[in-house]
C-alpha cells in the first residue's frame, strides 16, 4: 500500500494451516485488486471491504451482464424438477415450502457459463485447480411484484451432534 507521502509498505500475513485463502482487510473501503484474473476476463475484478467483523466484501465486476443473462435464461428454460424455477423451499430433506421464503429459485449446475463462473470463483479464492466436489450449482432467485425478501435466520441442522464442520471464519 502507499501512504499519503507516497511511501510503499508491504504487509505480510500468515495463513493458518489448512486454509486455502485469506483476505485480511485493514479498513472499511479497502480494495483488493485481483490482477491475476485480468488475463482470463476482459474486466478488472476487485473486492471492496464493507465490514471488518464479520468480514464482508463486495465483489466488483465478477461476472458480465452477458454471463448473468445467460445463467438466468438457462434457469428459466430448465425442465428438470430438481433444477427448474419453482417456489423456494427450506430444509435439507425434501421440498418444504416455508412462508418466510416467498421467492422462486432454480439452479444451473453444469451449464457452459455456470462452469466458467464456478471456475472463476475458485481462482478468486486462490485454488490452484477446480474441484467439483468443493463446488455447488449457481442459484437463481426470482422475486415478483407480490413477493419480497422476508428477513430470516438460516442454519444448518446437526442431527447427530457430530459437529463435523468448522463454520468459524474469523481466523
Amino acid at each position: 500500500t502507499n501512504d499519503s507521502s507516497g511511501n510503499s509498505t508491504l504487509h505480510l500475513y500468515a495463513v493458518p494451516a489448512g486454509r486455502i485463502f485469506m483476505f485480511a482487510p485493514s479498513y472499511v473501503g479497502e480494495e483488493f485488486h485481483l490482477d491475476y484474473l485480468d488475463h482470463t476476463v476482459q474486466r478488472h475484478i476487485f473486492l471492496k471491504v464493507l465490514s471488518l467483523s464479520p468480514r464482508v466484501f463486495d465483489v466488483i465486476n465478477f461476472f458480465s451482464k452477458e454471463e448473468s443473462a445467460d445463467i438466468v435464461t438457462k434457469a428459466l428454460n430448465e425442465k428438470s424438477e430438481s433444477h427448474r424455477i419453482k417456489r423456494s423451499s427450506t430444509g435439507a430433506n425434501g421440498y418444504n415450502v416455508n412462508s418466510q421464503r416467498t421467492s422462486e429459485n432454480g439452479f444451473d449446475t453444469h451449464g457452459k457459463t455456470a462452469m466458467i463462473v464456478k471456475k472463476r470463483c475458485f481462482k478468486v479464492l486462490g485454488f490452484e485447480a477446480y474441484d467439483e466436489s468443493f463446488a455447488d450449482g449457481l442459484q437463481v432467485l426470482r422475486y415478483n411484484k407480490t413477493t419480497a425478501y422476508v428477513s430470516h435466520m438460516d442454519w444448518i441442522d446437526d442431527p447427530g451432534n457430530t459437529s463435523e464442520h468448522d463454520f468459524e471464519s474469523s481466523f
